[in-house]
């Protein structure tokens, strides 16, 4: 009976660990699809946030790019807000994970969205 329990408590600790790894895989370096620009995804609090490492435009470097994005499940995350510093605007936005590789963000205003594939950036 004790092996029974012991089983139960390392696989139930087992999911646990797998299901806080799922919501991770977000983190680390993405560029866009002409490779112009290069964020970091990193955790702050229960929340997603993207810094900019390296853009065409330097003086966004080190900035915010998106912050507030929530993981929901099955590698979406959503809420996030997209900072468009050209325009001055915030922006909703939402992420998808198609792979460990490839991550398709979205941005929404009004009716109109516009998503792009990211891919991931070796260290």
């Amino acid at each position: 009976m004790q092996k029974v329990i012991f089983l139960l408590v390392g696989f139930l600790f087992g999911i646990s660990a797998y299901a806080q790894n799922a919501e991770e895989i977000i983190l680390g370096k993405w560029t866009n699809p002409d490779e112009t620009r290069v964020i970091e995804f990193v955790q702050n609090g229960g929340f997603y946030e993207a810094i900019i490492l390296k853009s065409d435009d330097t003086s966004f470097e080190g900035r915010k790019q998106i912050t507030h994005l929530k993981y929901h499940k099955n590698g979406i995350y959503k809420d996030g807000m997209v900072h468009v510093f050209k325009k001055d605007r915030t922006l909703a936005c939402k992420a998808n994970l198609l792979s460990i590789d490839e991550l398709e963000l979205s941005v929404s205003f009004g009716f109109m969205s516009k998503s792009a594939v990211w891919t991931r950036v070796e260290n």
